[in-house]
């Protein structure tokens, strides 16, 4: 709906940054998307859109290459944190490939490249080599700047607060070692940010117009969000995000991307935490400084999730980027991290045979599965069709069996049951992930069908503008086909057009964001914008109306008879799709 039709629109025009097939034109620089500049060299997933035509083949190295950075980095710093523990850090790596937040989201690029990050900023503190730490300070250059350039504050604050915590807790762990390579980390590391700074404020000034008014918008750029008042039941939903692939279990937070989250165990591991750190400060005198930072960071997250906590500590914390759904990626970045950590300190954290230990370790699970009860039923009660289908298993049964599980793997996570832990939970998240993207081969069902064919015909023969009733996909549907479309998905607002549409400015609050741009049929009495979602908004404008034919519009896409307006000439219709020319 979204990205797939720029990236093949950005492949047909020969990747400009400015794309002219969208709206009035759009700077794709600061997307996700393949475009040719000097800041392309840090978009390593794109290479192959500039060397080859071949948009099936380019698209799908793009779509690997994120999932393999993902693999590969939480790999590496995992075995980094485990002291090289092959089996935690293969499972790990596998566990936040298949989490149900990571595939609704095709989120991988942000983990990974803060991933890389503090891996390179870990292995430059550790070692004494000057030439290895400056290959590795080359690393970081590039990881700093990749991270940088995806400009998502509300997904890249909470991660790098989880980097900062785990770097903080190596360096105060491991500082026998790490300051003996001092003279050579410190300035490897200071000049590896000024460089990566160098590069991301020339970004910035290249680039500032477009910034400032993705910075300035409704939504998602000037925003202030408050502290507190996060909903228990939308973080702590994990369990249930299996039955998220069956469409007709209607989620009960929006859509299936923004109900999506990550398996998140951490309340009873902060308590278990708290409890062996002051046994061990007790028995020997020593600290884990890796596990308390990161429990120190879940805390902070938890805070700023539920309490009321003063606008000013939101504002210098940078926190008031991050609307609560966006802070998930947060919490399951540290959560993960700290629950494979946990199980690689098996001496330090393990759940003995001692009573206290029994005592607390049981329930613990006990509780965590109560909690994980009522989420259910809550859930439950917001949206009895969540939990419909499979129908022969009631949804009492389903919420006692996520309840049952999340007991059991809280339990074999304390007892140290590696094998037996990772089997259960990547199992099932296998099975929670198994549907959400399904393989396919090439992308002809976008750009190779009999209306596809007929768009590419008529663009390449004429320039004009496109516009879309109903469906608005079909709007992306039609820019993947070289066609120049007015409404589908503008990444930021269309000044230019909404000057024409809306002159005096009436409705600058309602398209001053990201916007899918949705056009109904014609209501003579209803607004001429209407927001529908922070994310969507209406436009009601009669096909016949002057306006269109200023901004250039002279071809109609419509699932619903249009034909009544004599401005128009059906030319073709295609299965339940008509095409129409304007003829005034």
């Amino acid at each position: 709906m979204v990205t797939l039709p720029m990236f093949v629109s950005e492949d047909i025009n020969n990747e400009p940054t400015v794309n002219y097939d969208m709206g009035e034109g759009v700077n794709v620089i600061t997307q996700n998307i393949p475009s040719r500049n000097i800041f392309s060299i840090f978009r390593l997933v794109h290479f192959p859109f500039f060397f080859t035509n071949d948009s099936g083949f380019s698209y799908s190295f793009f779509w690997w290459a994120e999932i393999g950075l993902l693999l590969i980095s939480t790999y590496l710093l995992l075995l980094e944190l485990t002291n090289k523990n092959l089996l935690i850090s293969i499972g790990g790596s596998l566990l936040f490939v298949m989490t149900p937040f990571t595939q609704w989201w095709n989120q991988t690029n942000m983990i990974a490249w803060i991933s890389f990050g503090l891996l390179f900023v870990l292995k430059i503190l550790k070692e004494d080599n000057p030439l290895r730490a400056i290959l590795y300070g080359i690393g970081l250059v590039y990881s700093i700047v990749t991270f940088t350039l995806f400009l998502y504050p509300a997904f890249q604050i909470p991660v790098t607060y989880v980097a900062a915590a785990v770097a903080i807790g190596v360096v105060l762990n491991d500082w026998k070692d790490i300051k003996k390579n001092l003279k050579t980390s410190i300035p490897v590391i200071t000049i590896s940010f000024l460089i990566g700074g160098l590069f991301v404020l020339l970004f910035v000034s290249q680039y500032k117009e477009v910034i400032d008014i993705i910075s300035n918008t409704v939504y998602p750029g000037a925003r202030f969000i408050q502290a507190g008042g996060g909903d228990p039941n939308w973080l702590f939903n994990g369990a249930y995000n299996i039955l998220l692939q069956r469409d007709s279990n209607t989620d009960p937070f929006g859509n299936q991307s923004e109900t999506s989250n990550f398996f998140l165990l951490f309340p009873p591991l902060i308590i278990w935490v708290i409890y062996k750190s002051i046994l061990l400060y007790k028995k020997k005198k020593k600290v884990d400084w890796i596990a308390i930072t990161l429990s120190l960071i879940v805390i902070f997250f938890t805070a700023f999730y539920f309490l009321p906590l003063p606008d000013f500590l939101s504002k210098i914390s940078l926190m008031y980027l991050v609307p609560h759904q966006r802070l998930f990626i947060g919490f399951g970045f540290s959560s993960y991290l700290l629950m494979l950590y946990i199980l690689s300190r098996k001496e330090t954290f393990k759940m003995h045979k001692s009573t206290l230990d029994l005592i607390i370790g049981i329930s613990l699970s006990i509780l965590y599965g109560i909690l994980i009860f009522f989420v259910g039923k809550n859930l439950f009660e917001m949206s009895e069709k969540f939990l419909n289908f499979p129908e022969f298993i009631s949804p009492t049964m389903k919420i006692v069996g996520a309840s049952l599980l999340s007991s059991l793997l809280i339990f074999l996570l304390l007892k140290n049951q590696k094998k037996m832990f990772f089997t259960f939970l990547l199992g099932f998240a296998f099975v929670s992930t198994v549907y959400i993207n399904p393989i396919r081969k090439g992308l002809d069902v976008l750009i190779n069908t009999p209306l596809a064919d007929y768009i590419t015909e008529l663009s390449t023969k004429d320039d004009s503008r496109w516009i879309v009733y109903g469906d608005h996909t079909l709007a992306q549907y039609a820019l993947a086909n070289n066609a120049k479309v007015l409404n589908g998905i503008h990444i930021y607002p269309q000044f230019e057009i909404w000057k024409v549409l809306d002159p005096e400015g009436k409705y600058v609050d309602i398209y001053n964001r990201y916007a899918h741009i949705i056009v109904p049929t014609y209501v003579p009495e209803k607004e001429l914008v209407t927001l529908v979602s922070p994310d969507a908004l209406e436009l009601n404008i009669d096909p016949c109306d002057g306006r269109l034919k200023v901004l250039n519009v002279k071809y109609y896409i419509s699932t619903k008879e249009i034909l009544t307006n004599s401005c128009l000439t059906k030319l073709k219709q295609i299965d339940k799709i008509g095409i129409y020319i304007r003829n005034d």
